[in-house]
């Protein structure tokens, strides 16, 4: 008679009931006394008749649009999956997904906020850079793919040269091209979504270790700059730029993979969480310059572990990369 909603914080259903399956077909038709059959399609029958009531009402408009910064998001956390446990469903959709924006809302200038029906427009903002650019670092690092790694170094260069204040520091959610805009703000709080700049942040201070542009590390530590007052006032408002912070005051550490296929080294390595590591792959013609002459090993893959750009010898074997990982 009251309502079932017990946690109402916008007070929109006090006294209501929101209907929900609280008990299986059997346990129903067992407290009715009939047959599963006839308590299924008593039930069939009741949907149809709500279905009936609701049809005459306005039907609530669908959201299906595509944003770039949610799958963003998305992307990380499947390539993330992916990698960690070993489920190559989660990195085809992250990687399908990653092509799709790629393809359809990237013009190797802009990048573009939503998609719909055929049509991507927008111009993005500051979450949509950094967040896309987070999740092509995180398909590199699941893959190799150096493909990845090249488009997120170009939206980093974007992300600075559209939303970066070059006075103050930090980056502003907005260009400066829309002149309807009574100011530009800058976002910090970490909430149900991390903010743009702790991504951004987060982002260039990763780039800037794996491809060692240091713009991009200068331009990280500006932003930890213009928010140190409010990390130290209260850090529980940014827990995601705190990962930044954290990332900067830790020594560069590196793993890298050659030769492939490398699997039992691989293993070793996504068997732990490793939050200031990078995983890189190295190639002759890569575009991370202190990884193109790391070798196999005898013909079989090896892994250099590094700390400050200074490697220890390789090694092919996962009983030796182990302590290595420690």
């Amino acid at each position: 008679p009251d309502g079932n909603v017990r946690n109402d914080p916008h007070q929109e259903f006090t006294g209501r009931n929101i209907l929900y399956q609280a008990h299986s077909i059997a346990e129903t038709a067992s407290r009715f006394g009939v047959s599963e059959d006839a308590a299924r399609a008593r039930l069939e029958e009741a949907r149809n008749r709500l279905l009936a009531a609701r049809n005459e009402r306005v039907r609530p408009h669908l959201d299906d649009k595509i944003l770039t910064s949610w799958n963003g998001l998305m992307i990380s956390a499947l390539a993330k999956g992916s990698f960690a446990l070993e489920e190559p469903r989660y990195f085809e959709a992250a990687a399908h997904a990653a092509d799709f924006i790629t393809q359809r809302m990237w013009d190797g200038s802009i990048l573009l906020r939503r998609y719909r029906r055929g049509e991507a427009a927008i111009p993005g903002f500051l979450d949509d850079y950094a967040f896309f650019a987070q999740a092509l670092l995180d398909l590199y690092e699941t893959s190799g793919d150096e493909g990845r790694l090249r488009l997120a170094d170009q939206l980093a260069r974007a992300m600075i040269e559209r939303f970066e204040d070059r006075t103050e520091g930090a980056f502003f959610s907005t260009t400066e091209e829309d002149p309807s805009l009574v100011m530009r703000m800058k976002e910090d709080y970490d909430g149900a979504e991390p903010s743009g700049n702790s991504i951004a942040i987060l982002t260039l201070l990763r780039l800037a270790r794996i491809t060692g542009n240091e713009t991009f590390r200068e331009s990280a530590e500006r932003g930890l700059r213009a928010f140190s007052t409010h990390i130290r006032q209260a850090p529980s408002g940014v827990p995601q730029m705190l990962v930044a912070l954290l990332y900067h005051l830790s020594p560069p550490k590196q793993i890298v993979i050659a030769g492939a296929p490398a699997d039992a080294l691989l293993e070793v390595i996504r068997s732990r969480f490793l939050p200031f590591h990078t995983l890189l792959r190295a190639m002759p013609l890569s575009m991370i310059e202190h990884v193109r002459e790391m070798r196999e090993i005898d013909g079989r893959p090896a892994a250099y572990v590094c700390e400050n750009f200074a490697c220890q010898l390789p090694v092919s074997n996962p009983e030796q990369l182990e302590p290595l990982l420690q």
